[in-house]
């Protein structure tokens, strides 16, 4: 692992674990043992090494994403396989999916706009499922975007219940997924039916 992959892993641990007020460039220093200059070669200050942690992570699901789909798929298969994959990520890689969708807002410095249109990208490609299961017959809904973010969003307290540990204890982990990921699509699909 290179110094930027160290200082990247020692800080995505700290932002989730004491959040970016508490996460210094000292006590990223100090846990890569290396001297605060070092940092400074590969960041210029502790917002610009958000930023890039950002970056990495939507990068990483945007790619976990992209392997999931192939094209001689349906749309629903689609959906299917973009859901299983969203949820793969944030269980298996929590840190990751906390920086990108739980590090609240203001604690964040402002995120440029070039950036934030990656992050954009992950609904758009939702969308665009969404609308060729419209251009179909398969699927029936007014608009493919705001679509796209109701299931990023169910989706999303599936994965954040998980993640939090706020899942009942009665309830196994597994199963619980794969059931609410279950519902969530079939939503979809019904809807065709009752409109």
């Amino acid at each position: 692992m290179s110094l930027r992959e160290d200082i990247l892993h020692v800080s995505r641990s700290l932002l989730v674990k004491e959040g970016f007020g508490k996460m210094s460039m000292r006590k990223i220093a100090k846990e890569v043992d290396v001297s605060a200059t070092s940092i400074y070669l590969h960041f210029k200050n502790k917002d610009e090494l958000l930023l890039a942690l950002i970056e990495s992570s939507i990068a990483h699901l945007a790619d976990i994403l992209q392997k999931q789909l192939k094209d001689g798929d349906d749309p629903i298969q689609k959906l299917e396989k973009l859901a299983d994959g969203f949820i793969y990520f944030a269980l298996n890689h929590p840190q990751e999916y906390e920086i990108i969708y739980m590090v609240r807002p203001e604690e964040m410095p402002k995120f440029p706009k070039e950036k934030f249109n990656q992050i954009r990208k992950v609904y758009e490609l939702l969308a665009d499922i969404i609308d060729e299961g419209c251009q179909k017959g398969v699927l029936q809904v007014e608009d493919p975007l705001m679509s796209a973010y109701t299931v990023w969003a169910q989706l999303h307290g599936v994965a954040s219940v998980v993640i939090s540990k706020r899942l009942d204890t009665r309830i196994p982990v597994e199963p619980f997924v794969k059931q609410a990921v279950d519902h969530v699509i079939q939503g979809f699909i019904t809807q065709k039916t009752m409109v």
